[in-house]
């Protein structure tokens, strides 16, 4: 009898302490909800956003507006300029001409630099000095220059008679088409002496006169950069420079202005043409 009552009593210790453990945990893990079925497969809710209010990071101490930031991304990479269609710009030309010539000494060095830059140019020949040296006559039209008629003796138009006026333009057409073959269309009186009897005179022979509209004064010994600022001051689109191959000891002087000229109109948009491409 007494094995029984120790039996029951120990029954109700193990009874009593295994309540006490079910009922420890019972208490210490929380009661777990119900999962939404819009939740399944989501990895995590998201975050509760009121528009137009700020809305904090993880970061503690950093917020960030997102309306804000959308209005910096947006301006940040600044929309690319529309480039310039070459066709609606206009084209800027210019001559260059060089009268008097040739010789052996100026006029290599020009058509050497013309060479080099690959610039066209037109020249107005002498007859006698054609009749000098038509192997540089010859190299102006190999390397496509255009060549003019610019008397044969260097005589003033407006001093000679019609018969004399007409021997000075046939003489040096003749030494021309002795060399290159052919005539030239286009005269520059010498010094730009004319009147209208001496342009009637001239178209009557078929040509066409050509004067000049940007004069660097290179033949009065001008600066090199007093002749470069004067041809970019007066620089426009149309222009025919009057310079000089032959003359006198001031041509070094247009030597050494060509490449500067040059560069500087081409910096400017300028491209070198011919006198008949400037028709």
């Amino acid at each position: 009898m007494r094995r029984f009552n120790f039996y029951f009593k120990s029954f109700q210790f193990a009874i009593l302490f295994v309540l006490l453990i079910v009922i420890s945990a019972c208490s210490y893990f929380p009661a777990i909800a119900p999962l939404d079925k819009n939740q399944i497969n989501s990895e995590g809710p998201p975050p509760a956003q009121v528009e137009g209010s700020p809305v904090s990071t993880s970061t503690p101490g950093l917020i960030v507006d997102f309306e804000e930031e959308k209005i910096v991304t947006e301006h940040a990479t600044p929309p690319e300029e529309e480039k310039p269609n070459k066709e609606d710009q206009k084209t800027l030309r210019i001559a260059l001409t060089f009268d008097d010539g040739p010789d052996l000494k100026y006029t290599p060095q020009i058509l050497d630099i013309l060479k080099e830059k690959n610039v066209k140019a037109t020249f107005f020949v002498v007859g006698i000095q054609v009749n000098k040296y038509p192997e540089v006559v010859q190299r102006m039209e190999d390397e496509g220059h255009m060549i003019g008629n610019h008397s044969y003796t260097h005589s003033s138009f407006t001093k000679l008679t019609p018969e004399q006026l007409k021997k000075e333009i046939d003489s040096t057409d003749k030494k021309i088409e002795g060399v290159v073959g052919y005539t030239p269309e286009i005269v520059r009186p010498p010094y730009g002496a004319i009147n209208d009897e001496v342009r009637a005179n001239l178209e009557s022979y078929g040509k066409q006169v050509i004067i000049w509209n940007i004069d660097p004064r290179d033949w009065d010994g001008t600066s090199v950069n007093d002749m470069l600022d004067n041809i970019l001051s007066n620089a426009r689109d149309g222009g025919n420079i009057l310079l000089h191959s032959f003359g006198s000891k001031h041509v070094a002087n247009t030597v050494s202005l060509l490449p500067k000229v040059i560069d500087k109109l081409e910096e400017l948009g300028y491209i070198f043409v011919t006198i008949d491409e400037l028709q």
